[in-house]
């Protein structure tokens, strides 16, 4: 998949420098930080390390950077080593970085018990941190902590002494206020229960970060989590229970409907929603029977206005052909809302295919859309369907479709924003897999419900339960008796970390140890087995039918090798694995040579040319990946984005996520 941009500002995109100057370093790495490309963010902090040695900001960025992609054990180390530094341990930030590592590690632990010693090692940092200057950074989050603890009249003292230096600040700093000393000032009225004043303030910091969706997110979520501390029942107080929607139930529960639920503070917050689209082309001339005749454009551009209006987008997702994708596209210009695009294939087979045969107005508009896009995606290869005489390819627009969607899904997600979907559909079935029926079906397998425009009908309705979703799984051609299929696979490329401290003599001791440690996850599968598995030296690969199956595993492998003593097999102690995951389409057969299952295509390559830098115990994923998880609604399993790596020509700019298990309750 490559992904174009078309401002930097909207990709985050940073450069590692060239400069010897260590403060440039300091100062990249936090940009890259603040924008969220960690992967940037690590390489520059470590290339600086190197290059100068020990240097406090670049370290506290690195161990910053390793916390948000959830190497906690490594962003530990970090400041573990900062801390023996000389006056280290009166950094102010330091201490705050090592509080926000454990509640970090708080939020992950697989049990209570340690969940709750996460939060004691946090509330001491933090209250580290506060003792030596009582600023409002470390006064907060040293009241959230103790709220989570359920020492809960400790955290009002603590967030009311919060508020008396916010106040204090506020005050000198009254023709320009920061937004988050407003926030904060907020977040500290709340723990008081003074929702009335903390609205206020919610109001004005929002007002502050016009159009910072993620800020504006964050201090959301992290008030639904402090009213949820409150609304628990004390025999919970062990419980580290965080997940929106299990907080949201018990406020339900234990409050009702009241003001001291939810109901205040969502109306502080304005979010904008995230629509997904799908729909018909413009017919050809002479179609018939007429499915979306030109004459019908300026009511279902219209219909498409007024929905838009009603749901107020912010961002939307969808492909570009000639007809109501760039109707959608361009209303949602005209709304100021942004636009990101999926292509199932490079820009000018694209426009060949779905758009120049409606005329040159048409290729002018989608030249139009294009240029303003946010992102445009394309989803498979350059030389698949170029030739003039190569029909789109079926299982590249199933692919692409679900794309879609899963991008949709993943910002929603992330934001904790409303999605919608609207499709311009005649209510009939798809005349082939990737049609807008198949994708309308797809939608409501997943209990997306559409807002259906029919091109004809000139009304907008209720959309009737679809068909089921064309079967597209196996795409089969017949070369000399050898069956070679179509179809979209999830892969898995694996590389052993420190493969190379295994001496000859242990090379037994490998096979039998670490090889089996992995045999026996796949002997454990409780779904199908991979299809394909390869190990070589110090790389394995795997291929799967589903995409459940391959996360699972994964995570079963990275769990098995974490929990495992290397050094009492005889191994070195240090043996880690780095594993990263991919989906799409690939053609799979019977290899007349070896006998066996093989896939081949450029996506097979796809994860093989991502190189993550990451620690051990994590799994990252590409982007398409992490999409078509999310468009299949696997609720087992999450992404938390980590930023964009730049990788061989083909794929350039490689979008990375991290999967871990979802967890509710604070159960693993």
């Amino acid at each position: 998949m490559i992904l174009y941009e078309n401002s930097d500002e909207a990709s985050g995109r940073t450069t590692p420098p060239m400069s010897q100057d260590v403060l440039e370093f300091g100062h990249t790495a936090k940009q890259a930080v603040s924008s969220g490309q960690l992967l940037t963010a690590i390489e520059v902090a470590r290339d600086g390390l190197a290059r100068f040695g020990s240097d406090r900001v670049l370290q506290q960025q690195l161990a910053l950077a390793l916390a948000q992609t959830g190497a906690l054990d490594a962003a530990r180390e970090v400041l573990s080593d900062l801390l023996k530094e000389p006056d280290a341990a009166k950094d102010e930030e330091t201490l705050c970085l090592l509080g926000r590592v454990y509640k970090e590690l708080w939020r992950r632990a697989s049990t209570p018990e340690a969940g709750t010693e996460a939060l004691r090692q946090s509330c001491k940092y933090y209250g580290d941190a506060f003792a030596l200057k009582e600023a409002y950074y470390p006064g907060i989050n040293l009241a959230f902590t103790l709220a989570a603890l359920g020492e809960l009249e400790k955290a009002r003292d603590c967030a009311k002494t919060v508020e008396k230096y916010c106040r204090i600040e506020l005050g000198q700093t009254l023709e320009k206020p920061d937004g988050w000393l407003m926030a904060t000032l907020a977040e500290a009225l709340t723990h008081q229960g003074s929702t009335t004043e903390a609205a206020k303030y919610y109001t004005r910091a929002v007002e502050k970060f016009p159009g910072r969706w993620r800020d504006q997110a964050s201090m959301r979520r992290q008030a639904h989590e402090i009213i949820g501390f409150y609304a628990k029942k004390r025999e919970d107080s062990r419980h580290h229970w965080y997940d929106v929607a299990s907080i949201k139930q018990r406020v339900k529960e234990t409050l009702g409907r009241s003001e001291q639920g939810f109901e205040w503070l969502d109306r502080c917050f304005e979010f904008p929603s995230i629509v997904v689209f799908s729909g018909h082309m413009i017919d050809a001339a002479g179609r018939t029977p007429a499915r979306f005749p030109a004459e019908r454009e300026p009511a279902v551009r219209e219909a498409i206005r007024e929905q838009l209006k009603k749901i107020k987008p912010g961002f939307g997702y969808s492909s570009a052909a000639c007809g109501a994708d760039l109707i959608f596209c361009e209303v949602m210009l005209e709304l100021e809302a942004k636009v990101n695009l999926v292509l199932p294939c490079p820009v000018d087979t694209f426009k060949r295919q779905s758009v120049s045969f409606a005329g040159p107005e048409w290729e002018k508009r989608f030249h139009n859309v294009l240029a303003h896009a946010n992102t445009c995606v394309i989803a498979s290869p350059a030389d698949f369907g170029a030739a003039e005489s190569d029909p789109a390819s079926t299982m590249g627009l199933v692919y692409a479709n679900r794309v879609v969607t899963g991008l949709a899904v993943l910002q929603a997600q992330a934001l904790d924003f409303e999605l919608s979907a609207i499709s311009v559909w005649d209510g009939a079935p798809a005349l082939r897999p990737g049609g807008t029926g198949d994708v309308v079906a797809e939608w409501a397998q997943r209990q997306l419900t559409p807002f259906i425009i029919h091109p004809t009908g000139g009304a907008t309705t209720v959309p009737v339960a679809p068909a089921p979703a064309s079967k597209v799984s196996v795409i089969s051609t017949d070369t000399d008796g050898l069956k070679i299929r179509h179809e979209i696979k999830a892969m898995l490329f694996a590389e052993v970390i420190n493969h190379k401290k295994i001496g000859e003599r242990q090379m037994p001791l490998f096979i039998r140890e670490f090889k089996a440690a992995l045999a026996k996850v796949i002997a454990g599968l409780p779904g199908a087995a991979p299809v394909v598995a390869e190990s070589w030296g110090k790389s394995l690969y795997f291929v799967f039918d589903a995409l459940p199956d391959s996360a699972h595993f994964a995570l079963e492998v990275r769990d098995a090798i974490l929990r495992t003593s290397w050094a009492a097999h005889g191994l070195p102690a240090d043996l880690g694995v780095r594993m990263v995951l991919h989906a799409g389409p690939v053609f799979a057969f019977m290899d007349p040579v070896l006998k066996r299952e093989a896939c081949v295509g450029a996506h097979v390559n796809r994860a093989a040319r991502i190189e993550p830098i990451t620690a051990p115990g994590q799994v990252y994923s590409s982007q398409e990946f992490a999409a078509l998880c999310s468009a299949e609604d696997l609720a087992a399993v999450s992404f938390e984005f980590l930023g964009r790596l730049r990788t061989a020509r083909l794929f350039e700019d490689a979008p990375l996520y991290r999967l871990d298990r979802r967890r509710k309750n604070g159960a693993a």
